[in-house]
């Protein structure tokens, strides 16, 4: 919970203003600052009711909280806009962070709502949230989210309709939308940050690897042990096989034995994606090994040749993972009560602008 003194108070409504500016009616941007502020002040679960309470609002305040955020009709895109440019005006930022929110859900009315692997918890019942983050030397905050809607949901036409899902979604891939959440932050202030991402999808790395290329940027990519590579020397090996022991690897291709193999507590090499058609940029493939050895070794990818540089912003997928267990635990991501499109969308960009500001705000101290 974020104790808002009276000059935080005043700092966090010009913070909305500015954010909410292209909101039309005064209405709109009035809910908008209060909802900020029942985000950042209510303990617990970030009800609308337990907002309105914690705010010391009347009963009915519920009711047009929850107007403002599922039928209220306005634009998340431009407040997104806002907020990133915000944000690295308030600090610099040295990379652009894509990584997945697991949103777990009962039920199946709830729009974009399917069963999928959640890492670490098996198979459940969610919705898939791609988040697009701004890190810098002190903080990381979200700023822009795609919901991944499964070909199910894209081909169920009274769902859709339901759950207001507009004509211009269609199907898209994680590695599609990330990239579509690229080319949202392509302007002066982050088209050279270099990306690092996790999709946890192996089907998803190559795509994203071309495109990123594509588009001249610099990546670092989490994998899977499953991906597969090439060697300098041509042999085409899974990149877990990095740390397999160096007989079995001999034995079962002689070729790839390089002195790399031999498992220090990182170890990269030159390889390219095993592609079925057109070919690879060259990478460098990284592997660390978790101090202990009781964790699986880390994968990652990248056109960055720099491996002190590259290995700290793999970081970068540690700080999100952290950003994301605070987003739930703290800002009630995972709290939507609504089922539509535009309400989720909505409601992201709330949760994104109270996290940010708790992250970010504490340069107005010196100012």
């Amino acid at each position: 919970m974020y104790e808002l003194t009276p000059q935080r108070q005043q700092q966090l409504r010009a913070f909305t203003a500015e954010l909410f500016v292209e909101l039309p009616r005064a209405d709109q941007r009035r809910w908008a600052s209060t909802y900020l502020e029942g985000l950042l002040t209510t303990p617990g679960k970030k009800t609308l009711r337990r907002m309105a309470q914690a705010l010391g609002a009347s009963v009915s305040a519920s009711q047009s909280l929850h107007q403002f955020v599922n039928a209220s009709p306005w634009e998340w895109g431009p407040v997104r806009d806002h907020l990133a440019r915000w944000i690295l005006r308030q600090a610099p930022a040295d990379s652009l962070v894509i990584d997945m929110a697991y949103l777990r859900k009962r039920g199946s009315q709830s729009c974009g709502v399917h069963a999928r692997y959640i890492p670490g918890q098996g198979v459940g019942s969610c919705q898939l949230g791609v988040a697009a983050m701004l890190a810098g030397r002190q903080y990381i905050a979200p700023a822009d989210w795609a919901l991944h809607l499964p070909t199910a949901w894209i081909e169920d036409e009274a769902g859709r309709a339901r759950t207001r899902v507009p004509v211009s979604a269609c199907a898209r891939t994680t590695g599609r939308q990330a990239l579509d959440l690229v080319d949202a932050q392509d302007h002066a202030a982050t088209a050279a940050l270099p990306v690092v991402a996790n999709l946890a999808d192996a089907d998803e790395i190559a795509s994203l690897v071309m495109g990123l290329s594509l588009r001249g940027r610099e990546f670092v990519l989490a994998v899977p042990p499953t991906v597969l590579v090439q060697t300098e020397r041509g042999a085409t090996l899974r990149a877990g096989r990095l740390w397999e022991a160096n007989q079995r690897v001999r034995d079962e291709s002689p070729e790839s034995a390089a002195d790399w193999l031999t498992p220090p507590a990182m170890a990269t090499a030159m390889v390219r994606l095993a592609l079925p058609q057109g070919t690879s940029p060259a990478l460098q493939l990284m592997t660390v090994r978790p101090a202990g050895g009781g964790r699986r070794p880390q994968l990652w990818l990248s056109n960055i040749r720099d491996r002190r540089r590259m290995y700290l912003l793999s970081g970068r997928l540690d700080d999100s993972a952290r950003l994301l267990k605070g987003l739930e635990a703290d800002f009630g991501l995972a709290d939507f009560e609504g089922r539509s499109y535009p309400g989720w969308h909505h409601y992201m960009t709330l949760v994104s602008a109270a996290c940010a500001w708790s992250q970010v705000s504490h340069v107005y101290e010196s100012v």
